[in-house]
Protein backbone atom coordinates (compact mmCIF):
# COMPACT_ATOMS: atom_id res chain seq x y z
CA UNK A 1 0.00 0.00 0.00
CA UNK A 2 2.94 2.36 0.59
CA UNK A 3 4.12 2.32 -3.02
CA UNK A 4 2.13 4.90 -4.99
CA UNK A 5 1.52 5.05 -8.72
CA UNK A 6 1.11 8.51 -10.23
CA UNK A 7 -1.31 8.63 -13.14
CA UNK A 8 -1.02 11.82 -15.25
CA UNK A 9 -4.44 13.46 -15.43
CA UNK A 10 -4.23 13.89 -19.19
CA UNK A 11 -3.44 10.18 -19.64
CA UNK A 12 -6.41 9.18 -17.48
CA UNK A 13 -8.64 11.57 -19.40
CA UNK A 14 -7.44 10.19 -22.74
CA UNK A 15 -8.13 6.58 -21.75
CA UNK A 16 -11.48 7.28 -20.08
CA UNK A 17 -12.83 9.52 -22.82
CA UNK A 18 -11.45 7.05 -25.37
CA UNK A 19 -13.38 4.26 -23.66
CA UNK A 20 -16.57 6.28 -24.10
CA UNK A 21 -15.81 7.54 -27.62
CA UNK A 22 -14.51 4.37 -29.31
CA UNK A 23 -17.86 2.53 -29.53
CA UNK A 24 -19.46 5.68 -30.98
CA UNK A 25 -16.74 5.92 -33.63
CA UNK A 26 -17.35 2.24 -34.46
CA UNK A 27 -21.06 3.01 -34.84
CA UNK A 28 -20.31 5.92 -37.17
CA UNK A 29 -18.01 3.86 -39.39
CA UNK A 30 -19.81 0.51 -39.16
CA UNK A 31 -23.45 1.53 -39.35
CA UNK A 32 -23.46 4.65 -41.54
CA UNK A 33 -22.84 5.21 -45.21
CA UNK A 34 -19.13 5.95 -45.76
CA UNK A 35 -19.71 9.51 -46.99
CA UNK A 36 -21.62 10.20 -43.75
CA UNK A 37 -19.87 8.01 -41.18
CA UNK A 38 -16.21 8.62 -42.04
CA UNK A 39 -16.35 12.46 -41.93
CA UNK A 40 -18.35 12.32 -38.68
CA UNK A 41 -15.88 9.86 -37.16
CA UNK A 42 -12.97 12.11 -38.13
CA UNK A 43 -14.72 15.16 -36.64
CA UNK A 44 -15.41 13.20 -33.46
CA UNK A 45 -11.78 12.10 -33.24
CA UNK A 46 -10.72 15.72 -33.78
CA UNK A 47 -12.96 16.83 -30.89
CA UNK A 48 -11.51 14.02 -28.77
CA UNK A 49 -7.93 15.14 -29.45
CA UNK A 50 -8.80 18.74 -28.58
CA UNK A 51 -10.44 17.59 -25.35
CA UNK A 52 -7.40 15.57 -24.28
CA UNK A 53 -5.06 18.50 -25.03
CA UNK A 54 -7.30 20.80 -23.00
CA UNK A 55 -8.00 18.47 -20.08
CA UNK A 56 -5.42 19.90 -17.66
CA UNK A 57 -6.34 23.53 -18.22
CA UNK A 58 -8.76 25.62 -16.18
CA UNK A 59 -11.57 27.88 -17.40
CA UNK A 60 -9.01 30.57 -18.27
CA UNK A 61 -7.00 28.01 -20.33
CA UNK A 62 -4.22 28.20 -17.78
CA UNK A 63 -2.19 25.00 -17.54
CA UNK A 64 -2.60 23.55 -14.07
CA UNK A 65 0.29 22.13 -12.06
CA UNK A 66 0.75 18.39 -12.31
CA UNK A 67 0.91 18.22 -8.54
CA UNK A 68 -2.70 19.45 -8.48
CA UNK A 69 -4.08 17.33 -11.31
CA UNK A 70 -2.21 14.02 -11.28
CA UNK A 71 -3.93 11.04 -9.67
CA UNK A 72 -1.99 9.17 -7.01
CA UNK A 73 -3.11 5.60 -6.28
CA UNK A 74 -1.31 3.15 -3.98
CA UNK A 75 -0.35 -0.02 -5.85
CA UNK A 76 -2.42 -2.15 -3.50
CA UNK A 77 -5.55 -0.17 -4.25
CA UNK A 78 -4.81 -0.19 -7.98
CA UNK A 79 -4.57 -3.99 -7.96
CA UNK A 80 -7.64 -4.27 -5.72
CA UNK A 81 -9.66 -1.98 -7.98
CA UNK A 82 -8.69 -4.00 -11.06
CA UNK A 83 -9.55 -7.36 -9.48
CA UNK A 84 -12.81 -6.01 -8.07
CA UNK A 85 -13.80 -4.64 -11.48
CA UNK A 86 -13.21 -7.96 -13.23
CA UNK A 87 -14.97 -9.99 -10.54
CA UNK A 88 -17.90 -7.57 -10.45
CA UNK A 89 -18.25 -7.63 -14.22
CA UNK A 90 -18.17 -11.45 -14.16
CA UNK A 91 -20.61 -11.87 -11.25
CA UNK A 92 -23.08 -9.38 -12.70
CA UNK A 93 -23.39 -11.69 -15.70
CA UNK A 94 -21.74 -9.65 -18.42
CA UNK A 95 -20.51 -12.09 -21.04
CA UNK A 96 -22.89 -14.80 -19.78
CA UNK A 97 -20.23 -16.81 -17.94
CA UNK A 98 -22.26 -17.26 -14.76
CA UNK A 99 -25.86 -17.72 -13.65
CA UNK A 100 -27.63 -14.51 -14.64
CA UNK A 101 -30.61 -12.40 -13.60
CA UNK A 102 -33.08 -10.03 -15.17
CA UNK A 103 -32.81 -9.18 -18.88
CA UNK A 104 -29.92 -11.37 -19.98
CA UNK A 105 -31.85 -13.38 -22.61
CA UNK A 106 -32.17 -10.05 -24.46
CA UNK A 107 -28.50 -9.21 -23.83
CA UNK A 108 -27.45 -12.56 -25.34
CA UNK A 109 -29.63 -11.96 -28.38
CA UNK A 110 -28.12 -8.49 -28.89
CA UNK A 111 -24.61 -9.89 -28.91
CA UNK A 112 -25.59 -12.82 -31.15
CA UNK A 113 -27.16 -10.58 -33.75
CA UNK A 114 -24.41 -7.95 -33.76
CA UNK A 115 -21.87 -10.72 -34.32
CA UNK A 116 -23.80 -12.86 -36.80
CA UNK A 117 -25.62 -10.27 -38.91
CA UNK A 118 -24.28 -7.68 -41.32
CA UNK A 119 -24.53 -4.09 -40.01
CA UNK A 120 -27.06 -2.49 -40.00
CA UNK A 121 -28.86 -5.53 -38.62
CA UNK A 122 -31.93 -6.24 -40.77
CA UNK A 123 -34.17 -9.26 -40.21
CA UNK A 124 -36.56 -11.17 -42.44
CA UNK A 125 -39.89 -12.30 -40.99
CA UNK A 126 -39.55 -15.51 -43.00
CA UNK A 127 -36.76 -16.67 -40.66
CA UNK A 128 -39.12 -16.97 -37.66
CA UNK A 129 -39.77 -20.66 -37.03
CA UNK A 130 -41.79 -20.80 -33.80
CA UNK A 131 -45.50 -21.07 -34.79
CA UNK A 132 -46.63 -19.18 -31.67
CA UNK A 133 -44.23 -16.34 -32.43
CA UNK A 134 -45.42 -16.21 -36.04
CA UNK A 135 -49.04 -16.16 -34.90
CA UNK A 136 -48.41 -13.31 -32.46
CA UNK A 137 -46.45 -11.27 -35.00
CA UNK A 138 -49.12 -11.88 -37.61
CA UNK A 139 -46.89 -11.91 -40.71
CA UNK A 140 -44.43 -14.20 -42.46
CA UNK A 141 -42.80 -11.87 -44.97
CA UNK A 142 -41.10 -8.52 -45.04
CA UNK A 143 -38.11 -7.03 -43.24
CA UNK A 144 -37.59 -5.28 -39.93
CA UNK A 145 -34.60 -3.59 -38.30
CA UNK A 146 -32.81 -3.93 -34.99
CA UNK A 147 -33.18 -0.56 -33.26
CA UNK A 148 -31.93 -0.22 -29.70
CA UNK A 149 -29.20 1.58 -27.76
CA UNK A 150 -26.58 -1.11 -28.38
CA UNK A 151 -23.49 1.12 -28.78
CA UNK A 152 -21.78 -0.40 -25.73
CA UNK A 153 -21.63 -3.85 -27.41
CA UNK A 154 -19.90 -2.73 -30.60
CA UNK A 155 -16.19 -3.19 -29.66
CA UNK A 156 -16.90 -6.70 -28.38
CA UNK A 157 -19.08 -7.46 -31.40
CA UNK A 158 -16.18 -6.57 -33.69
CA UNK A 159 -14.00 -8.99 -31.73
CA UNK A 160 -16.74 -11.59 -32.16
CA UNK A 161 -16.84 -11.14 -35.92
CA UNK A 162 -13.16 -12.05 -35.96
CA UNK A 163 -12.95 -14.64 -33.17
CA UNK A 164 -16.44 -16.02 -32.61
CA UNK A 165 -19.02 -15.96 -29.83
CA UNK A 166 -16.70 -16.85 -26.92
CA UNK A 167 -14.22 -14.13 -27.89
CA UNK A 168 -17.08 -11.62 -28.14
CA UNK A 169 -18.46 -12.48 -24.69
CA UNK A 170 -15.00 -12.42 -23.09
CA UNK A 171 -14.27 -9.06 -24.73
CA UNK A 172 -17.60 -7.67 -23.47
CA UNK A 173 -16.92 -8.81 -19.91
CA UNK A 174 -13.43 -7.28 -19.93
CA UNK A 175 -14.62 -4.10 -21.68
CA UNK A 176 -17.24 -3.67 -18.97
CA UNK A 177 -14.58 -4.25 -16.29
CA UNK A 178 -12.38 -1.55 -17.81
CA UNK A 179 -15.25 0.93 -17.51
CA UNK A 180 -15.75 0.02 -13.85
CA UNK A 181 -12.01 0.21 -13.12
CA UNK A 182 -11.68 3.66 -14.70
CA UNK A 183 -14.62 4.88 -12.63
CA UNK A 184 -12.98 3.61 -9.44
CA UNK A 185 -9.88 5.65 -10.23
CA UNK A 186 -11.85 8.76 -11.17
CA UNK A 187 -14.02 8.64 -8.04
CA UNK A 188 -10.86 8.24 -5.96
CA UNK A 189 -9.60 11.49 -7.46
CA UNK A 190 -12.90 13.24 -6.70
CA UNK A 191 -13.07 12.16 -3.05
CA UNK A 192 -9.41 12.95 -2.38
CA UNK A 193 -7.71 9.57 -2.17
CA UNK A 194 -8.14 5.89 -2.92
CA UNK A 195 -10.42 4.19 -0.41
CA UNK A 196 -12.28 0.90 0.05
CA UNK A 197 -15.43 3.01 0.21
CA UNK A 198 -15.22 3.58 -3.56
CA UNK A 199 -15.89 -0.01 -4.76
CA UNK A 200 -18.09 -0.67 -1.73
CA UNK A 201 -20.52 2.15 -2.48
CA UNK A 202 -20.26 1.53 -6.24
CA UNK A 203 -21.58 -1.99 -5.67
CA UNK A 204 -23.96 -1.52 -2.76
CA UNK A 205 -25.56 1.91 -3.21
CA UNK A 206 -29.36 1.62 -2.98
CA UNK A 207 -32.43 2.80 -1.16
CA UNK A 208 -33.74 1.09 1.96
CA UNK A 209 -35.73 -1.46 -0.04
CA UNK A 210 -35.27 -3.94 2.75
CA UNK A 211 -37.92 -2.14 4.82
CA UNK A 212 -40.92 -2.58 2.47
CA UNK A 213 -39.77 -6.13 1.81
CA UNK A 214 -39.85 -6.92 5.54
CA UNK A 215 -43.33 -5.42 5.79
CA UNK A 216 -44.44 -7.40 2.75
CA UNK A 217 -43.52 -10.63 4.51
CA UNK A 218 -46.20 -9.87 7.08
CA UNK A 219 -48.68 -7.76 5.13
CA UNK A 220 -48.75 -8.63 1.44
CA UNK A 221 -49.96 -6.17 -1.17
CA UNK A 222 -50.94 -6.87 -4.78
CA UNK A 223 -48.72 -4.24 -6.37
CA UNK A 224 -45.52 -5.77 -4.97
CA UNK A 225 -43.53 -6.97 -7.98
CA UNK A 226 -40.08 -7.72 -6.62
CA UNK A 227 -37.40 -6.76 -4.16
CA UNK A 228 -36.89 -3.27 -5.62
CA UNK A 229 -40.25 -2.91 -7.34
CA UNK A 230 -42.29 -2.76 -4.16
CA UNK A 231 -44.21 0.43 -5.07
CA UNK A 232 -46.81 0.57 -7.82
CA UNK A 233 -45.47 2.25 -10.98
CA UNK A 234 -42.30 3.68 -9.31
CA UNK A 235 -38.84 2.15 -8.97
CA UNK A 236 -35.27 3.29 -8.35
CA UNK A 237 -32.84 0.41 -8.77
CA UNK A 238 -29.76 -0.38 -6.70
CA UNK A 239 -26.36 -0.11 -8.36
CA UNK A 240 -25.89 -3.87 -8.38
CA UNK A 241 -29.31 -4.39 -9.97
CA UNK A 242 -28.35 -1.92 -12.69
CA UNK A 243 -25.09 -3.79 -13.28
CA UNK A 244 -26.89 -7.13 -13.62
CA UNK A 245 -29.49 -5.76 -16.03
CA UNK A 246 -28.49 -2.58 -17.90
CA UNK A 247 -24.69 -2.55 -17.66
CA UNK A 248 -24.63 -1.08 -21.19
CA UNK A 249 -26.30 2.05 -19.81
CA UNK A 250 -25.06 2.39 -16.23
CA UNK A 251 -21.33 1.67 -16.66
CA UNK A 252 -20.78 4.39 -19.30
CA UNK A 253 -23.21 6.71 -17.48
CA UNK A 254 -21.31 6.44 -14.20
CA UNK A 255 -17.96 7.01 -15.90
CA UNK A 256 -19.38 10.04 -17.72
CA UNK A 257 -20.69 11.47 -14.43
CA UNK A 258 -17.25 10.90 -12.91
CA UNK A 259 -15.51 12.74 -15.76
CA UNK A 260 -18.02 15.57 -15.49
CA UNK A 261 -17.33 15.98 -11.77
CA UNK A 262 -13.54 15.85 -12.08
CA UNK A 263 -13.21 18.16 -15.10
CA UNK A 264 -11.35 21.45 -14.70
CA UNK A 265 -13.18 23.32 -17.45
CA UNK A 266 -16.43 23.17 -19.38
CA UNK A 267 -14.98 23.27 -22.87
CA UNK A 268 -15.45 19.49 -23.07
CA UNK A 269 -18.57 19.24 -20.91
CA UNK A 270 -20.87 18.89 -23.91
CA UNK A 271 -18.63 16.21 -25.36
CA UNK A 272 -18.57 14.27 -22.09
CA UNK A 273 -22.27 14.54 -21.34
CA UNK A 274 -23.43 14.23 -24.93
CA UNK A 275 -21.83 10.82 -25.37
CA UNK A 276 -24.38 9.37 -22.95
CA UNK A 277 -26.99 9.89 -25.68
CA UNK A 278 -25.32 7.05 -27.58
CA UNK A 279 -25.64 4.70 -24.61
CA UNK A 280 -28.90 5.69 -22.94
CA UNK A 281 -31.54 8.06 -24.30
CA UNK A 282 -33.15 7.85 -20.86
CA UNK A 283 -29.92 8.57 -19.02
CA UNK A 284 -29.21 11.74 -21.01
CA UNK A 285 -32.54 13.19 -19.86
CA UNK A 286 -31.39 13.01 -16.24
CA UNK A 287 -27.80 14.05 -16.96
CA UNK A 288 -28.61 17.20 -18.96
CA UNK A 289 -29.89 19.37 -16.04
CA UNK A 290 -26.98 18.23 -13.88
CA UNK A 291 -24.49 19.14 -16.61
CA UNK A 292 -26.03 22.63 -16.77
CA UNK A 293 -25.63 22.97 -13.00
CA UNK A 294 -22.03 21.81 -13.25
CA UNK A 295 -21.31 24.22 -16.13
CA UNK A 296 -22.46 27.22 -14.10
CA UNK A 297 -21.33 26.09 -10.67
CA UNK A 298 -19.13 28.43 -8.64
CA UNK A 299 -15.75 26.90 -9.68
CA UNK A 300 -16.69 27.16 -13.36
CA UNK A 301 -17.77 30.82 -13.03
CA UNK A 302 -14.41 31.95 -11.64
CA UNK A 303 -13.76 33.99 -14.79
CA UNK A 304 -17.28 35.35 -14.92
CA UNK A 305 -20.58 34.11 -16.30
CA UNK A 306 -19.72 35.35 -19.78
CA UNK A 307 -16.60 33.22 -19.85
CA UNK A 308 -18.58 30.22 -18.62
CA UNK A 309 -21.12 30.62 -21.43
CA UNK A 310 -18.37 31.04 -24.01
CA UNK A 311 -16.62 27.88 -22.82
CA UNK A 312 -19.82 25.84 -23.03
CA UNK A 313 -20.09 26.79 -26.71
CA UNK A 314 -16.57 25.61 -27.50
CA UNK A 315 -15.52 23.94 -30.75
CA UNK A 316 -15.19 20.65 -28.90
CA UNK A 317 -18.74 20.76 -27.56
CA UNK A 318 -20.31 21.97 -30.79
CA UNK A 319 -18.63 19.35 -33.01
CA UNK A 320 -19.30 16.41 -30.70
CA UNK A 321 -22.89 17.31 -29.78
CA UNK A 322 -23.84 18.10 -33.37
CA UNK A 323 -22.46 14.74 -34.52
CA UNK A 324 -24.34 12.84 -31.83
CA UNK A 325 -27.64 14.66 -32.33
CA UNK A 326 -27.46 14.31 -36.11
CA UNK A 327 -27.10 10.53 -35.96
CA UNK A 328 -28.68 9.22 -32.79
CA UNK A 329 -31.83 11.36 -32.80
CA UNK A 330 -33.19 9.92 -36.09
CA UNK A 331 -31.93 6.47 -35.10
CA UNK A 332 -33.97 6.41 -31.88
CA UNK A 333 -36.98 8.03 -33.53
CA UNK A 334 -37.14 5.07 -35.87
CA UNK A 335 -38.74 3.05 -33.06
CA UNK A 336 -41.21 4.80 -30.78
CA UNK A 337 -43.49 1.89 -29.87
CA UNK A 338 -41.87 1.42 -26.45
CA UNK A 339 -42.79 4.99 -25.44
CA UNK A 340 -46.48 4.62 -26.27
CA UNK A 341 -47.25 3.94 -22.60
CA UNK A 342 -46.79 7.20 -20.71
CA UNK A 343 -48.44 9.63 -18.34
CA UNK A 344 -48.32 11.02 -14.81
CA UNK A 345 -47.80 8.24 -12.29
CA UNK A 346 -51.12 8.83 -10.52
CA UNK A 347 -52.95 8.06 -13.78
CA UNK A 348 -51.77 4.46 -13.38
CA UNK A 349 -52.85 4.18 -9.72
CA UNK A 350 -56.33 5.72 -10.05
CA UNK A 351 -56.61 6.58 -6.37
CA UNK A 352 -55.55 10.13 -5.36
CA UNK A 353 -54.98 9.27 -1.69
CA UNK A 354 -53.00 6.12 -2.50
CA UNK A 355 -50.95 8.07 -5.07
CA UNK A 356 -49.84 10.59 -2.44
CA UNK A 357 -49.00 7.83 0.05
CA UNK A 358 -47.02 5.87 -2.54
CA UNK A 359 -45.05 8.94 -3.63
CA UNK A 360 -44.17 9.99 -0.08
CA UNK A 361 -43.14 6.47 0.92
CA UNK A 362 -41.07 6.13 -2.23
CA UNK A 363 -39.10 9.31 -1.52
CA UNK A 364 -38.68 8.40 2.17
CA UNK A 365 -37.37 4.92 1.34
CA UNK A 366 -35.24 5.68 -1.73
CA UNK A 367 -33.88 9.22 -1.27
CA UNK A 368 -34.33 10.59 2.25
CA UNK A 369 -31.80 8.40 4.16
CA UNK A 370 -28.78 9.32 2.05
CA UNK A 371 -29.98 12.95 1.86
CA UNK A 372 -30.04 13.13 5.66
CA UNK A 373 -26.56 11.65 5.92
CA UNK A 374 -25.03 14.05 3.41
CA UNK A 375 -27.00 17.20 4.16
CA UNK A 376 -24.64 18.83 6.66
CA UNK A 377 -21.50 18.36 4.59
CA UNK A 378 -22.94 18.79 1.09
CA UNK A 379 -25.80 21.30 1.42
CA UNK A 380 -23.71 23.97 -0.33
CA UNK A 381 -22.76 21.63 -3.17
CA UNK A 382 -24.85 22.57 -6.22
CA UNK A 383 -24.76 19.07 -7.74
CA UNK A 384 -26.03 17.56 -4.49
CA UNK A 385 -29.03 19.89 -4.31
CA UNK A 386 -29.72 19.48 -8.04
CA UNK A 387 -29.60 15.71 -7.71
CA UNK A 388 -32.07 15.70 -4.83
CA UNK A 389 -34.46 18.00 -6.69
CA UNK A 390 -34.24 15.83 -9.80
CA UNK A 391 -34.82 12.59 -7.89
CA UNK A 392 -37.91 14.07 -6.28
CA UNK A 393 -39.30 15.23 -9.65
CA UNK A 394 -38.51 12.20 -11.84
CA UNK A 395 -41.10 9.81 -10.27
CA UNK A 396 -43.94 12.17 -11.20
CA UNK A 397 -43.98 10.98 -14.82
CA UNK A 398 -43.94 7.47 -16.25
CA UNK A 399 -42.78 6.32 -19.70
CA UNK A 400 -42.84 2.68 -20.94
CA UNK A 401 -44.53 -0.29 -19.34
CA UNK A 402 -41.61 -0.90 -16.94
CA UNK A 403 -41.14 2.87 -16.37
CA UNK A 404 -37.66 3.12 -17.88
CA UNK A 405 -37.90 6.88 -17.48
CA UNK A 406 -37.96 6.58 -13.69
CA UNK A 407 -35.32 3.87 -13.44
CA UNK A 408 -32.80 5.10 -16.01
CA UNK A 409 -33.12 8.88 -16.12
CA UNK A 410 -32.27 8.80 -12.41
CA UNK A 411 -28.93 7.01 -12.94
CA UNK A 412 -26.77 10.16 -13.09
CA UNK A 413 -28.30 11.85 -10.03
CA UNK A 414 -28.15 8.68 -7.97
CA UNK A 415 -24.50 8.15 -8.87
CA UNK A 416 -23.64 11.69 -7.79
CA UNK A 417 -25.12 10.81 -4.39
CA UNK A 418 -23.12 7.58 -4.53
CA UNK A 419 -19.85 9.48 -5.04
CA UNK A 420 -20.66 11.94 -2.26
CA UNK A 421 -21.51 9.06 0.08
CA UNK A 422 -18.18 7.39 -0.71
CA UNK A 423 -16.43 10.65 0.22
CA UNK A 424 -18.46 10.99 3.41
CA UNK A 425 -17.70 7.42 4.52
CA UNK A 426 -14.04 7.92 3.69
CA UNK A 427 -13.99 11.08 5.81
CA UNK A 428 -15.64 9.23 8.71
CA UNK A 429 -12.93 6.61 8.48
CA UNK A 430 -10.21 9.27 8.47
CA UNK A 431 -11.86 11.14 11.36
CA UNK A 432 -12.12 7.96 13.40
CA UNK A 433 -8.41 7.37 13.04
CA UNK A 434 -7.70 10.90 14.31
CA UNK A 435 -10.16 10.54 17.19
CA UNK A 436 -8.67 7.21 18.29
CA UNK A 437 -5.14 8.58 18.00
CA UNK A 438 -5.99 11.60 20.14
CA UNK A 439 -8.21 9.62 22.54
CA UNK A 440 -11.06 12.09 22.06
CA UNK A 441 -14.70 11.39 22.82
CA UNK A 442 -17.51 11.93 20.35
CA UNK A 443 -20.36 14.26 21.11
CA UNK A 444 -23.73 12.62 21.63
CA UNK A 445 -25.18 14.02 18.40
CA UNK A 446 -22.15 12.73 16.47
CA UNK A 447 -22.72 9.26 17.91
CA UNK A 448 -26.38 9.35 16.86
CA UNK A 449 -25.40 10.46 13.34
CA UNK A 450 -22.76 7.74 13.12
CA UNK A 451 -25.20 5.05 14.25
CA UNK A 452 -27.81 6.27 11.75
CA UNK A 453 -25.20 6.30 8.97
CA UNK A 454 -23.90 2.82 9.72
CA UNK A 455 -27.40 1.40 10.03
CA UNK A 456 -28.42 3.01 6.75
CA UNK A 457 -25.34 1.66 4.96
CA UNK A 458 -25.93 -1.83 6.34
CA UNK A 459 -29.57 -1.84 5.25
CA UNK A 460 -28.58 -0.36 1.89
CA UNK A 461 -26.54 -3.50 1.18
CA UNK A 462 -29.65 -5.69 1.14
CA UNK A 463 -30.39 -5.77 -2.65
CA UNK A 464 -26.75 -6.35 -3.63
CA UNK A 465 -26.31 -9.01 -0.95
CA UNK A 466 -29.47 -10.91 -1.89
CA UNK A 467 -28.82 -10.82 -5.63
CA UNK A 468 -25.13 -11.64 -5.23
CA UNK A 469 -25.96 -14.52 -2.89
CA UNK A 470 -28.52 -15.84 -5.36
CA UNK A 471 -26.16 -15.62 -8.35
CA UNK A 472 -23.09 -17.10 -6.64
CA UNK A 473 -25.14 -19.66 -4.73
CA UNK A 474 -26.87 -20.83 -7.90
CA UNK A 475 -23.52 -21.14 -9.62
CA UNK A 476 -21.87 -23.08 -6.77
CA UNK A 477 -24.80 -25.50 -6.41
CA UNK A 478 -24.78 -26.27 -10.12
CA UNK A 479 -28.05 -24.54 -10.98
CA UNK A 480 -28.38 -24.65 -14.79
CA UNK A 481 -27.65 -21.35 -16.48
CA UNK A 482 -30.63 -19.54 -17.95
CA UNK A 483 -31.47 -21.07 -21.30
CA UNK A 484 -31.21 -19.21 -24.59
CA UNK A 485 -34.90 -18.41 -24.59
CA UNK A 486 -34.57 -15.85 -27.40
CA UNK A 487 -31.44 -16.72 -29.36
CA UNK A 488 -31.97 -14.03 -31.98
CA UNK A 489 -34.49 -11.32 -32.62
CA UNK A 490 -34.59 -12.77 -36.12
CA UNK A 491 -35.80 -16.14 -34.82
CA UNK A 492 -37.31 -15.92 -31.34
CA UNK A 493 -37.25 -19.29 -29.60
CA UNK A 494 -39.96 -18.75 -26.97
CA UNK A 495 -43.15 -16.79 -27.64
CA UNK A 496 -43.21 -15.23 -24.15
CA UNK A 497 -40.61 -12.72 -25.40
CA UNK A 498 -42.41 -11.72 -28.59
CA UNK A 499 -44.21 -8.66 -27.27
CA UNK A 500 -41.11 -7.24 -25.57
CA UNK A 501 -38.94 -7.80 -28.65
CA UNK A 502 -41.43 -6.26 -31.08
CA UNK A 503 -42.05 -3.23 -28.84
CA UNK A 504 -38.55 -2.48 -27.58
CA UNK A 505 -35.91 -3.84 -29.94
CA UNK A 506 -37.15 -3.69 -33.53
CA UNK A 507 -38.81 -1.37 -36.06
CA UNK A 508 -41.25 -2.64 -38.67
CA UNK A 509 -41.45 0.50 -40.77
CA UNK A 510 -37.75 1.31 -40.67
CA UNK A 511 -37.66 1.85 -44.45
CA UNK A 512 -39.60 5.07 -43.96
CA UNK A 513 -37.36 6.29 -41.13
CA UNK A 514 -34.98 9.17 -41.92
CA UNK A 515 -32.04 7.24 -40.44
CA UNK A 516 -32.36 4.29 -42.79
CA UNK A 517 -33.35 6.39 -45.79
CA UNK A 518 -30.41 8.77 -45.70
CA UNK A 519 -27.79 7.75 -43.12
CA UNK A 520 -27.52 3.99 -42.65
CA UNK A 521 -25.60 1.66 -44.92
CA UNK A 522 -27.70 -0.16 -47.48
Amino acid sequence: MKKVVTIPFKAFWAVSLGFIALPIIIFFTGYLRPYVGIPLALLFIFAYVLSVRDASRDQEKKLLAKSDTDIKIPVGYLIGFALTAVVLSYVSGVGEFIFTLNDHPYRRAIMNDLVNYKWPVIYDYATQTNPKVIQEIGRTSGNYAFMYYFTFWLPAALVGKLGGAFAANLALMLWNAIGIFLTFIGVSKIIGRASFTVPFVYICFAGLDVLPNIVHNFVEWDCWNGMEVWAPVLAYMSNFAELTSVFHQCVPCWLIVTLMMMSYNTRSLGFIGGTLFAYSPWGIIGLFPLAIVRAFSKPMRAGGTGKAVKNVFSVINIISCASLLLIYTPFYLGNHSSTSIKGFFWEFINDPVLSVIVYILFIVIEIAPVAIILWKTEKTEALFIASLIELVIIPIYKITEANDFCMRSSMAARFILCILLARYLKDIYDADKIIVANKLKRKKKDVIKLVFTMLTVILMMYPAFVMGYYVIGSELTGEPHNAETIGSFGNIKEAEHTWNVTHNYISNDYQEAFFFKYLAKK
